[in-house]
């Protein structure tokens, strides 16, 4: 079921928003910061193996009309999924939804990053966060709406890869024609098309064309979207 919301999120009344978190503590300190916006904030703790789905489908069952989600929901509960993941799908389905992480520096080029295209505002968590969550639901709400930042757009650009992190969480640092082509960025291995997921030690130098928000003023902020291996400069172009 498509829902269509307002911008002015934040000015249609106290809007009932769904504060989604794997841990009690912090949800509830989550609760005390938040406390005094001009919202009805829903705390859902999520403890029980749930799908992603279910847990939409509470969320809009219960009237809420925007999300702001914890990143790291695996730890404590039973479920398959990442904040990050759960803020996308909400944004991607026009339910407003933030992130709201205490781990951004550790995340943002990994888990985050992933599903970064779909995230309009990732906020730290903190006794300030408050003030950055209003105008964090507004552009949520914004771009569900199809009205994005000129930073938030997507353009075609090309990227190279420059090395390959294999262990861990697997990662490649490329560069970006457009953005500060001399600065390498990490990116989830699994923003390349799959079938160069493989033997990763080839990647090295091989040069793709994908959407990356390349107006961002930050790093942290960038996404790489439907990225496809370049094609072929012919032979006989000399550039001119």
């Amino acid at each position: 079921m498509t829902q269509v919301y307002s911008a002015n999120v934040l000015e249609s009344g106290h809007p009932r928003v769904a504060l989604v978190d794997d841990r009690q503590d912090a949800l509830s300190r989550a609760c005390d910061v938040l406390g005094d916006l001009p919202i009805v904030v829903e705390p859902m703790l999520l403890r029980e193996p749930r799908s992603l789905d279910s847990v939409l489908g509470e969320i809009l069952g219960r009237g809420c009309t925007a999300l702001i989600s914890d990143h790291r929901l695996r730890h404590h509960a039973q479920v398959g999924f990442d904040g990050a993941e759960l803020v996308y799908r909400a944004n991607e389905r026009r339910l407003p939804a933030v992130l709201y992480s205490a781990h951004v520096e550790d995340d943002e080029a990994t888990s985050i990053r992933e599903w970064r295209y779909r995230i309009p505002r990732v906020v730290q968590k903190g006794p300030r966060s408050a003030e950055a969550i209003p105008e964090a639901l507004r552009t949520a709400a914004a771009e569900v709406e199809g009205n994005r930042a000129l930073e938030r757009r997507g353009f075609l650009t090309p990227i190279r890869v420059v090395d390959v992190n294999a262990e861990g969480y697997p990662t490649v640092d490329v560069t970006v024609t457009a953005w500060k082509p001399d600065t390498p960025i990490t990116i989830p291995l699994t923003r390349l098309p799959v079938e160069y997921r493989g033997d990763s030690r080839l990647l090295i130098g091989k040069l793709f064309l994908g959407k990356v928000n390349f107006y961002a003023e930050e790093e942290a902020e960038l996404f790489f979207h439907e990225l496809a291996l370049a094609p072929d400069v012919p032979a006989d172009w000399n550039g001119e």
